[in-house]
This record gives C-alpha cells, structure tokens and sequence, in this order.
C-alpha cells in the first residue's frame, strides 16, 4: 500500500517511435511517454507516486521494460501476443526539427480504464489522457463510472489532464473539441495544434502570441471543467508556455528554461546546440505538471538526448540525477529566474 497513493497515471499511447533525419542514421524504438517524465520530479521514497499502465504486445523491447522497472515506478503491464506494440514513424524534413511528418505505422493500442481494477492506479490523484474530442467524453466517464463503483467514498474527484490527439486538430473538430473541454480540467493542445482547429496559418519560426491569446480565450469562455475554471496550457517548444484559467484574464507566459535561465552557460537564445531530439517534450512537461500543477518547464531534460533521459547517482549522495543534472537544482535556479517576470512562484519547500 502506498503512503501518498499515486500522484499520475498515464492513460494515453505507449508508442515505440522510429526516428528519421536527414542525412543521418535512423533511430529505432524511441520510447516516450508523460509517465515517464513525471518520475523526474518524485525521486525516492516517492517513486511509486507515478503510475503506469503498458498495453503492448510480444515485440515491446525487454530492455525497454528492464529500464523502466529501473526506475521503480508502479508499474502495470497489459500484455497481449496477437499483433504488435503501437508504433509510429517521425520523419524531419531539416536539422531545424520544424518541418516534420508523424503517422502511426501499426493499429494504436489503447488503455481501456477496466485495466485499471484491483491495481493501485484507481487511487491516482491525477490522470493524463492522449485522445480526439470525439473518444475522451467517454474515457473520462467510464474513469468516473469505475471509480464510483469500487471507491464509492471518493473524497474527490481526480485532476484530468486532455491533450488532444494531434492528427485530430483540425477545423472539422472544433466544435466537438469547445465541447469536449467540459470533460477535463486541464486543455492542453501546442500552439500549432490549436492554430490547425481553428484553420489558422502557422509559422515554424515565429509566434503570434496575441493570436494565441484571442484563441485559447474562445475556450476559457465555453468554460473548462465541471464548474467553468479549469486551465488551458499552451505548450509553444521554444517559446515557452501559455497559461490561462478563470478569474484571470491576461494569460501568463512562462519562457523556456535554457532561454531564461540565470545560468549564462545555458542561456540558449535559440540556439539548439544541446537539443538532440525535441519530440519529448510534450511528454516532459505534462508529466511534472500533474505531479506539481504548475511545476513545469522540465522539458529541458528531453531535449538533449533522444528518447527517455538516463537515471544516475553519485556514490554517497542520496540525490539523482537524470543525465547528470540535478532535477531539483535546475528547477530551483528555474524559480528564481521568473523573480524579473512578476510570476507567482512555487511556494517555498514545494520540492525538497
């Protein structure tokens, strides 16, 4: 039985991805998942916080799952032996890592929320879903529908994290997606994403940030949540992240880390020398989001390698670090950049 229960449980795709650049050797089963980036900020004795649900078939790669069970995290597996594990194909048009194409290479493999019967992952504090607007109104009240059956006393009602599938933003959607938010108490789309629902041109290299002020208001206004103050989080790679709820009514925007941090030798300003592979990021950020609410801007960890960052120790130091850094350090020096940008900051002692 865990103390805590579990902070996030991720409900959305395990996707092996395969990896083309130009001129460049392929990369084969990159594994990415906002399961695994929660872990980063729940270091130990708090690692079974982040729970995991795996539907995979007998081609999941068993170092794959050993590295995993590294980590120590409540993990369950649904495993399967008729067909494959879901896959899919990202192809970079440039070393920019702006023009891109993605599609699914196998049938997606979801996980159905009666997988999560008899397991602790019932008592998850936060729930993370990867889903079109037609399908997650479902998803959401067949979560609701269990946990009334076998929790009956449920003292409240788990925290919904919905990021729309991104083959499903397109105009043709948006009715349902206004529609869909009601479901969720956090709508977080990327800001190309959100500029595809409404038909919207986008750019690569720049950001119309009131354009996406005026938008993400369209969908504050239709009302987030049960009651109407859910949050939108824009997530813009480089640019940062946008922030909107009521009662507020000017979004807050939080600069990326390596653009703000105090740190000269990791103020970036655009450059990408670090960034081996940016598809992580979505998955980084709203992983440690759930864990900390608005704890987030961690997606520097993905950015520099490709795939699942590496967990290591130093001998005699309890304290771990994720590609050599300290998570809790670079999140600290983080906090205390945004002093210059009158943004209420992670009240003190939040992370220890």
């Amino acid at each position: 039985m865990l103390e805590n229960g579990i902070y996030f449980t991720i409900l959305g795709l395990v996707v092996l991805d395969d990896i083309r650049f130009p001129d460049q050797r392929p990369l084969n089963n990159i594994l990415g998942s906002s399961g695994v980036y929660a872990r980063l900020f729940l270091p130990p004795p708090q690692t079974e916080s982040v729970g995991w649900m795996l539907h995979i078939e007998h081609d999941f790669l068993e170092s794959t799952q050993r590295q995993l069970e590294r980590w120590s995290v409540s993990l369950y597996t649904d495993k399967e032996a008729d067909n494959l594990s879901t896959r899919g194909l990202l192809e970079y048009g440039d070393t920019t890592f702006a023009p891109k194409k993605f599609r699914y290479t196998t049938p997606v493999l979801t996980v159905q929320e009666r997988s999560l019967a008899n397991t602790e992952l019932l008592k998850s504090k936060a729930y993370h879903y990867l889903e079109t607007p037609q399908t997650i109104a479902t998803r959401v009240s067949d979560l609701h529908s269990l946990l009334q059956k076998v929790i009956p006393a449920l003292p409240e009602k788990p925290l919904v994290i919905w990021e729309p599938a991104t083959l499903s933003c397109k105009p043709d959607n948006l009715q349902a997606c206004l529609d869909a938010v009601a479901f969720v108490d956090v709508f977080s789309p990327n800001h190309l994403e959100l500029l595809s629902l409404f038909g919207e041109p986008a750019s690569s290299t720049t950001i119309d940030k009131e354009k996406i002020k005026s938008l993400v208001t369209i969908f504050i206004d239709r009302g987030i949540g049960r009651d109407g103050t859910g949050v939108a989080i824009i997530r813009a790679g480089e640019h940062g992240c946008c922030i909107l709820r009521i009662p507020n009514i000017n979004p807050v925007w939080l600069p990326t880390f390596y653009n703000n941090s105090s740190s000269s030798s990791e103020k970036m300003l655009g450059q990408n020398s670090m960034f081996a592979d940016p598809t992580g990021a979505r998955n980084a950020f709203l992983g440690p989001y759930a864990v900390g609410y608005i704890k987030t801007n961690s997606a520097y960890f993905a950015l520099e390698q490709v795939g699942v960052p590496e967990l290591s120790t130093v001998e005699g130091k309890e304290e771990e670090l994720w590609n050599g850094n300290s998570v809790l350090s670079r999140f600290r020096e983080y906090v205390h950049s945004l002093e210059s940008l009158e943004v209420t900051t992670i009240p003190e002692g939040t992370w220890q």
